[in-house]
């Protein structure tokens, strides 16, 4: 049976409360922007809406949008990678680059820094796995969810990305 638009509404204020600031962490992590990444957020709320509305059967809501948020960023960067001539303003807009008002620890940001370059030199699609479950914190069941895999890949694509990573950090001697 469809629900009904008031029970969507509702349905879908209580999924933005819960799950709209990770949603936005991994657009952004993802993007690595976070202007961008808002825009994604927004964007994935809205589909789900849509989607909603035309009777989509949602059994599992953070699966649900976190497959049509990793569908915007794969959009987007095929987007951006079409386009060959950049600003200045349009390369401080993708890599969010803007003074702080407060500095923050420099030891904390290098080291962030240092850890989401290692990360964004895994291979897809082990990054993305890696990702969703140690950032965004889903266990590898919502990940299959919303990457449209078995639970047994996502698990094999972490373990990989977790190989990679460790040999990206600690290099053969």
């Amino acid at each position: 049976m469809q629900a009904s638009s008031t029970q969507n509404e509702q349905l879908l204020l209580s999924a933005y409360d819960e799950y709209a600031d990770a949603i936005f962490r991994h657009c952004a992590l993802r993007l690595n922007n976070r202007e961008r990444g808002k825009d994604l957020m927004q964007d994935t709320f809205v589909r789900s809406w849509e989607s909603m509305q035309k009777g989509t059967i949602i059994e599992n809501m953070r699966a649900f949008l976190y497959r049509i948020a990793n569908n915007l960023i794969i959009d987007d960067v095929r987007r951006r990678k079409l386009r060959t001539e950049e600003s200045l303003e349009d390369m401080q807009e993708q890599h969010g680059w803007e003074l702080p008002d407060s500095a923050p620890d420099p030891s904390r940001v290098t080291h962030g820094v240092m850890v989401m370059e290692t990360v964004s030199k895994l291979e897809e699609p082990y990054r993305t796995a890696v990702v969703m479950r140690y950032v965004d914190g889903l266990p590898p069941r919502d990940i299959a969810d919303a990457l449209g895999i078995s639970p047994n890949v996502v698990s094999v694509r972490i373990h990989r990305g977790i190989e990679q990573l460790s040999a990206l950090v600690s290099p053969a001697t």
